[in-house]
């Protein structure tokens, strides 16, 4: 971590304090059917691609608008 720098937790309280910084513990409950159903999650969905495509459609550098749905089957 850099001087000044933050660290952050997910799995635990940090049982650190970095000298030249601060620690934090970050807890994030997800509902997402309640985001979906007020309105407030707007999820942006972008290409949908084919399992053969997977590698060309998440190169890196391959920038789309919305997520990537990789398709695994055909059904």
């Amino acid at each position: 971590m850099r001087a000044g720098g933050t660290l952050v937790t997910i799995a635990m309280p940090p049982n650190v304090q970095p000298t030249d910084g601060r620690a934090v513990f970050f807890v994030v409950e997800p509902d997402r059917a309640t985001g979906l159903r007020d309105g407030w999650l707007k999820p942006i969905v972008g290409p949908v691609r084919p399992l053969a495509e997977a590698p060309a459609a998440l190169a890196p550098g391959k920038r789309t608008p919305g997520k990537t749905i990789i398709r695994v089957t055909e059904s």
